[in-house]
């Protein structure tokens, strides 16, 4: 079947103003503009504003859309995938259609945190959304955030049933499962990319179509450069630059992400700033060690 989402996608966070206020840290909205350039210019696909990565869960409605308005207008809509997802379904799709409203043409709707549903509530929480609006979803499985798995089952069926659901981004890090996901659905149109940089190479080989990434918010280049190559077929060098990029992987993971990411772009010169609370800004033992990556990778 034909991909309807390729390639590497930034999952990008959100930059905020150091203006004192840790409970409401104003956004950046220049420092998020340079991000998206910083992106675009290291030759990533598409770029994913709004998301986890972007501290959804500390952003109002209002900011959420404003952010993703702001993207629309640097990197164009076919570039752009909204995250606008919520644990409440009425919610989500309320959120989905302001985000149509502003031009967003793809959703990223990470499935259901805190109440933990059944495998035929998150069924029903998707089949609602998928219903309720006409544009193209995305389902999120990051189990470690929302503790419930969607089991490859559950996958099949939404991509069976509802032609706008096109794809699953897949962070559960169980690869068996994942491979599961990508042969159940294989005679539908609909994609698995990954969720997950350092499971990507092993992902695309497995027949998956890209990554929505952390790494590459600091790395766009080298992150979408192997990206290019493993969905070319080029496995061999895409693994030479995968190796070299393993240490960014999983430092931006040392403390809970964002954080890192925060750190780790204010270190090359973009105007990160620091998440607001609960988030904070990394220990100086966890910089230092990002530091030495950066260092070593050129950055």
């Amino acid at each position: 079947m034909a991909k309807k989402i390729s390639g590497c996608f930034p999952a990008l966070i959100t930059p905020m103003k150091e203006d004192g206020n840790r409970l409401n840290h104003e956004i950046d909205f220049g420092g998020f503009a340079q991000l998206v350039n910083h992106a675009m210019k290291g030759g990533v696909t598409g770029v994913l504003p709004a998301g986890c990565t972007g501290h959804a869960a500390s952003l109002t409605r209002d900011e959420q859309v404003k952010i993703v308005e702001k993207a629309l207008e640097i990197a164009g809509e076919k570039a752009v995938i909204a995250g606008d997802g919520s644990n409440c379904t009425r919610e989500a799709i309320a959120l989905a259609k302001r985000m149509e409203d502003v031009g967003a043409k793809r959703h990223l709707q990470i499935s259901p945190y805190q109440n933990k549903p059944t495998q035929e509530g998150l069924y029903q929480h998707y089949a609602a959304i998928a219903q309720a609006i006409g544009n193209e979803i995305i389902v999120y499985n990051v189990p470690g955030r929302t503790g419930r798995n969607i089991e490859p089952e559950t996958v099949e069926r939404l991509a069976k049933e509802f032609s706008n659901i096109i794809a699953v981004k897949e962070a559960s890090g169980n690869l068996g499962q994942i491979k599961r996901v990508i042969e159940l659905t294989k005679d539908y149109e609909f994609d698995v990319i990954s969720g997950d940089d350092g499971l990507t190479l092993d992902i695309i080989k497995a027949g998956g179509t890209g990554c929505i990434s952390v790494a590459a918010n600091v790395d766009p280049k080298r992150t979408s450069q192997y990206i290019k190559l493993a969905l070319g077929g080029n496995f061999e060098k895409a693994a030479e630059i995968n190796v070299e990029l393993k240490p960014l992987f999983e430092v931006l993971f040392i403390e809970t992400n964002p954080g890192p990411c925060h750190y780790a772009l204010r270190k090359i010169g973009i105007k990160a700033g620091v998440p607001r609370l609960p988030l904070v800004d990394v220990s100086s033992e966890s910089a230092a060690k990002i530091d030495s990556v950066l260092e070593k990778l050129g950055l």
